[in-house]
């Protein structure tokens, strides 16, 4: 009994920490959206997973003596669908608009669903997708005004959402066993390769960046990328994939809080509703879970 009350507190704090996330990660859309300009959002990404790698490498200090050849391999394969996820997500936005593309976005926790039972073999609950198909119900309200055809953007963000998807599904086969902060590490540092590389000569505008940009570079790349996904890797050690997809879906709710606060927008009735039916999807899955683990 005293061990399962042990993880089962572990399991809340990591859920509470990845709504922490989802609050930084609300920020994030507004500051991106009037910073970036003309400057190749794969430049700026770069820019975010290097500094991030850099702030990673100064914290774990000695510990990096002990990376071997097995974290490099899983900070690799992490590292390509977050990119891939990142770049599709970034390039979709120019071809869709921003409600359809959280929208969309979201959808990644229909595929972690179905990627941990063909992936991780582990069985879909009733309670799961139940969960699922409220919150992904509640996302459509949140952020869907009406409904259009598909475009190039819409196929680009739903690319993103199965890469957003993959990367949830790593980390939860990676991180129980490994060091959290030497796994987030080497996932940064191949990041920032990769990033460098999609950007190519467009790198040097990095030295041309105005103060704003800076300012924004450094504030998402030390919370937004460093720390968050620090985070997100250490959670997911207790957290399943799915609940954990589903937790990510409140990022939305905060976005859409943080620009009401900042921009002055405000939440219909039908958002309002939307974000209360994520809750609720997290709620049942979370508490699905727990009666699950008492019964085994």
């Amino acid at each position: 009994m005293k061990s399962w009350r042990l993880g089962s507190y572990k399991s809340i704090l990591a859920d509470l920490s990845l709504v922490g996330i989802c609050v930084i990660w609300g920020t994030s859309f507004a500051i991106v959206k009037t910073v970036l300009g003309d400057t190749n959002p794969a430049t700026f990404i770069a820019a975010r997973f290097v500094l991030a790698t850099v702030l990673l490498g100064l914290v774990a200090g000695r510990r990096l003596r002990g990376l071997d050849w097995e974290y490099c391999k899983a900070g690799f394969a992490l590292a390509i669908p977050l990119m891939l996820g990142f770049l599709t997500q970034t390039r979709g936005l120019q071809g869709t608009t921003a409600s359809k593309a959280g929208f969309i976005t979201g959808m990644h926790v229909v595929f972690t669903l179905f990627l941990e039972q063909k992936v991780l073999k582990n069985r879909i609950m009733p309670y799961q997708i139940t969960g699922v198909g409220v919150a992904v119900a509640g996302l459509g309200l949140l952020t869907l005004d009406r409904l259009s055809p598909p475009t190039y953007g819409d196929i680009l963000i739903l690319v993103c959402a199965f890469c957003f998807a993959v990367h949830i599904i790593l980390l939860a086969r990676y991180s129980p066993t490994m060091d959290g902060l030497l796994l987030s590490f080497t996932q940064m540092a191949w990041a920032a390769v990769f990033s460098v590389l999609a950007a190519g000569s467009d790198i040097v505008q990095i030295f041309q960046f105005d103060k704003d940009l800076v300012l924004s570079v450094a504030y998402l790349g030390a919370t937004g990328t460093a720390l968050a996904y620090l985070v997100q890797t250490t959670a997911q050690k207790y957290t399943p994939p799915t609940r954990a997809a589903l937790i990510l879906q409140t990022e939305p709710i905060f976005t859409s809080i943080f620009a009401r606060l900042w921009l002055g927008e405000r939440l219909s009735v039908q958002q309002a509703i939307g974000a209360i039916l994520i809750l609720a999807g997290i709620l049942l899955c979370q508490v699905g879970d727990i009666k699950r683990s008492r019964e085994v």
